[in-house]
């Protein structure tokens, strides 16, 4: 009797954890969608998956009464933590995250358009009046101090802003993800069933990204040529090339922190020198370079096709 009653307790818990999450996540992404994750999953892979099933559509239901435009995002972000769950010990972990991160990207994407529409405007118009704004703001702080070179500088830079917000949305989607999928094994392994998930210093994504980075570079290339549609050229390329560098980060990241392990530093130290690397790359993109690097050098030796080699064992080990 004790045992059953502590199993409502715990599904009651893990639902109202669920509830709460959806609520959350379409302003706070980054902290509601793992908390959906991990109620979802932990319920799902105890044997509970109809408890799951209804504590997604309670969430969802919640944000539809609370907040009607934010089902846009909620409940496909909710379908695709579902399908994460899914097929996690099913399909490869990339290709789980591929599809998470596309479903993540729309529905952003879409929400913030519906809201734009709300507001009588488009998002892209709206983007473009903020970076105005900001350009605005920064030339009159200068004043006449404001050379022609700095007044043309803050042009391009607001012509960037405008134009590369959908990169925006699906470096926030890869992010969110990883967490989601980081969050998914951890439930299943405390449930007692082990995925096949890699950690993250064993983190390598396919070869094939970098389809995306050539295929920018050749747009980028073709918009200066003054050929119909070159403003639409240059900015699918310039996107292109920045979600290409948010997986080119990921890839570096993954190195740092195989090597990371490889030296057998602490949690802390580990967790201190990844953020410093991640700040630093923010200003050289050293990280994105080493990304970009590995998929030729290899540096962990990791495992790939047609290469036998195996991953490096930890120093002194």
């Amino acid at each position: 009797m004790e045992a059953r009653a502590a199993g409502i307790r715990d599904v009651s818990l893990l639902g109202f954890a669920v509830v709460l999450g959806v609520l959350v996540s379409p302003a706070l992404p980054f902290i509601g969608l793992p908390i959906v994750a991990a109620g979802l999953a932990s319920l799902a892979y105890r044997g509970s998956a109809v408890a799951a099933a209804v504590a997604a559509a309670l969430g969802v239901i919640a944000v539809t009464v609370v907040s009607p435009p934010d089902v846009l995002y909620a409940a496909p972000a909710v379908v695709a933590v579902l399908l994460t769950i899914a097929l996690l010990p099913r399909w490869n972990t990339q290709a789980v995250g591929a599809l998470l991160t596309g479903v993540l990207t729309v529905a952003g994407i879409a929400a913030a358009e519906v809201f734009a529409l709300s507001q009588h405007t488009t998002l892209t118009a709206s983007i473009a009046q903020s970076a105005r704004q900001v350009s605005d703001a920064l030339s009159a702080s200068l004043g006449s101090s404001a050379t022609a070179s700095t007044l043309a500088w803050l042009h391009k830079a607001e012509a960037l802003l405008t134009a590369a917000w959908p990169w925006t949305y699906f470096e926030s989607a890869v992010y969110v993800s990883i967490i989601v999928i980081a969050v998914v094994a951890w439930a299943a392994r405390r449930a007692g069933r082990q995925l096949d998930v890699p950690p993250l210093g064993m983190l390598d994504l396919t070869p094939h990204v970098l389809w995306a980075f050539v295929a920018g570079l050749l747009l980028l290339a073709a918009s200066y040529s003054h050929v119909a549609g070159s403003a639409t050229l240059w900015a699918v390329g310039l996107n292109l090339v920045l979600c290409a560098r948010t997986l080119f980060f990921v890839q570096g990241f993954g190195v740092s922190a195989g090597l990371l392990d490889r030296t057998g530093v602490g949690p802390g130290a580990r967790i201190f020198a990844l953020a410093a690397l991640a700040v630093l790359d923010a200003f050289t993109l050293v990280l994105s370079f080493v990304g970009l690097l590995d998929f030729w050098v290899n540096f962990r030796r990791l495992p790939r096709e047609g290469s036998t080699s195996a991953p490096s064992a930890p120093l002194g080990g």
